[in-house]
Parts: structure tokens; sequence; C-alpha cells
């Protein structure tokens, strides 16, 4: 995991395109949901008939396709509880 996030880009024409820059990793994609790595943030892009149209890893670039719904950053470097220990404060 890096130790800092890199000054990133994020570009949304008409909900439907959607451009990253510094983009270190995709963790994951599937039709409602793209998560990536920009340094010790992740972000998270969830909507509906959502693909991947490009990626340059090289560069730092990704662009998504699809109704983009919701955009949500959450702070990798911070431990998150599993399971139901979160219930009881664990």
């Amino acid at each position: 995991m890096n130790t800092q996030t890199p000054t990133h880009s994020l570009s949304l024409a008409d909900r439907r395109v959607m451009k990253v820059t510094a983009v270190n990793e995709v963790l994951s994609f599937d039709e409602t949901n793209v998560t990536m790595s920009l340094g010790d943030l992740l972000l998270s892009v969830g909507g509906s008939d959502l693909s991947v149209s490009s990626l340059s890893l090289e560069n730092g670039e990704v662009t998504i396709c699809g109704c983009v719904e919701t955009i949500v950053y959450l702070d990798d470097a911070k431990p998150r509880k599993k399971g139901i220990g979160r219930f009881f404060g664990a």
C-alpha cells in the first residue's frame, strides 16, 4: 500500500462517462460497482450497467461507462471492523 495519496482528478459527464486519474489498481468491478485504489484512498463507484471501458495503469487512468449513482471515498489507511465484532464494538 502507498503511504501517500497522489493528486487525482475525477470527471463525470451526464452521469454516463466517468474518468479518474492517479489510479493505482482496480480492486473489483461488476455491473453495479467499481472499486479502485488511489494511494491511501479507495474510490467506490456504484450504479447500473457499469463497465470499465478503458484502463491504463501505466498512466493511472480509468474510464467507467454506465449510469453512475454513487461516488464514495473510503480511507483505506484505517482498519475496518469485520464480522460480528463490529456489532459489539470490538
